[in-house]
């Protein structure tokens, strides 16, 4: 029998179908091996070994005196930052308010002071105010 013989009764998508039944096979062969259990087996208990290992490291990093050392300078530097912030914050609520109370003096001595008149240049002394009045008795 020839080639030609051979090949005549088949077609490409039976011939394709062929081919892809077998790979699934092969593939489902493979993934069901005892070859890809054993080598998932130890890639699973590899990781779990390394990260096993980095918890340890990690863990022993964390409790060193260098670790620790700069766990404590850095609150220190968190407070001290925290503090120099509230210091800020009273130096501005006390240069503000002295600001505010600059203005009202300046106001007050505005008014307080004589203005000079236009024939007369010198400042005029201001007059005395006067004495309060004595409140008014109750009527009945």
């Amino acid at each position: 029998m020839s080639e030609e013989s051979k090949v005549e009764g088949r077609s490409i998508t039976e011939e394709l179908s062929k081919l892809g039944k077998q790979m699934a096979d092969a593939i489902k062969a493979a993934w069901e091996s005892d070859d890809r259990k054993k080598l998932q087996a130890e890639i699973l208990d590899g990781l779990q070994k390394f990260g096993d290992e980095v918890t340890v490291a990690l863990d022993k990093a964390g409790k060193s005196e260098t670790a620790q050392d700069l766990r404590v300078k850095a609150e220190k530097v968190a407070v001290d930052v925290r503090a120099s912030a509230v210091a800020d914050d009273v130096r501005r609520g006390i240069i503000s308010g002295l600001d505010v109370l600059n203005a009202e003096m300046s106001k007050l001595v505005e008014k307080l002071e004589p203005k000079p008149t236009s024939s007369d240049e010198a400042p005029v002394e201001p007059e005395a105010p006067a004495a309060p009045e004595a409140p008014a008795a109750p009527e009945v």
